[in-house]
């Protein structure tokens, strides 16, 4: 949804166009939920694996029949690897419905809507999960969820254990996943037709690491002698806040291991500035030492 249509619906279409601008410089960013299970009590809920066309006629009538029968849509997720149709999972809130969910899935496969794959059923009344979906993928490789409860544990317990050790250990982490990183974004960017490793480092780079969750980059300068790298809201330092010290290991080691293959020359990262020690922001300072 773009920002404008945003706006008309927070404020009923009251907005100026320099109140519009201030908006969209400062919504750069927006919580998403990856979601594939649902808890809601004391309904019951069904999931749906399934494949579709995607055209106008058909999805007008899926949303038609399940409004109809009251039916409602809790959660979509839709993943395209399929070029020619959709792959889909659908969780539903059939506890009012005027029709079994077997019934109307085979309503809608015999008019050739859709494509059934799996039907998902939890007997835990109130909760359903992607049962279906194995392996997660993330554009070809696979890809698993980390969610804070495990990261955490992991980045925290690596520091209580292993104290200083550890941070030479995420460093190099960062930095060996860094260099594979960089060497994916060259291939991806040729596809593209870009091979200025500047360019492939502000365009590319900084949106598969928000894409992945690690935060979001700015790029206030970057050449191949160095650059100074923001970095807002890191999910490694969030969780050092208190630290008296900057905080990041792992991070530093991607963006350290970023330019060095990007650029083929060696880099020192430093963090300037870290929001583990209240900092608003996490500055990092790239600094070529050598060619690779």
């Amino acid at each position: 949804m773009k920002v404008k249509s945003i706006c008309d619906r927070l404020t009923g279409g009251h907005i100026s166009d320099n109140r519009l601008f201030y908006f969209e410089m400062v919504v750069l960013s927006a919580p998403m939920d990856l979601g594939r299970f649902l808890f809601l009590p004391r309904r019951r809920l069904v999931g749906v694996a399934l494949k579709l066309t995607l055209k106008p006629e058909v999805l007008a009538r899926l949303f038609s029949d399940h409004e109809r029968y009251n039916i409602k849509i809790k959660h979509l997720f839709i993943s395209s690897l399929d070029t020619s149709r959709l792959s889909v999972i659908v969780f539903l809130d059939v506890t009012d419905s005027k029709i079994q969910i077997e019934d109307l899935l085979d309503q809608h496969e015999k008019l050739g809507l859709i494509e059934v794959q799996k039907v998902i059923k939890s007997p835990v009344e109130g909760f359903v999960a992607d049962t279906f979906s194995l392996p997660l993928t993330a554009f070809g490789p696979r890809a698993v969820i980390f969610r804070e409860c495990l990261y955490k544990e992991l980045f925290l317990g690596l520091r209580r254990w292993f104290s200083r050790g550890s941070e030479t250990f995420l460093y190099e982490v960062g930095c060996a996943a860094g260099l594979s990183f960089g060497k994916t974004h060259k291939e991806q960017a040729k596809g593209v037709g870009l091979e200025d490793p500047v360019q492939i480092y502000t365009h590319i780079s900084t949106a598969i690491f928000q894409w992945a969750g690690f935060g979001r980059i700015e790029v206030r300068e970057l050449t191949p002698e160095g650059g100074n790298i923001l970095v807002y809201d890191s999910f490694e330092c969030e969780l050092g806040k208190g630290s008296v010290m900057p905080y990041s290991q792992f991070v530093r080691g991607i963006i350290a291991g970023t330019l060095s293959e990007l650029f083929g020359r060696i880099y020192n990262v430093t963090e300037e500035s870290c929001i583990a020690k209240g900092d608003p922001v996490c500055r990092f300072v790239a600094k070529a030492i050598q060619k690779g």
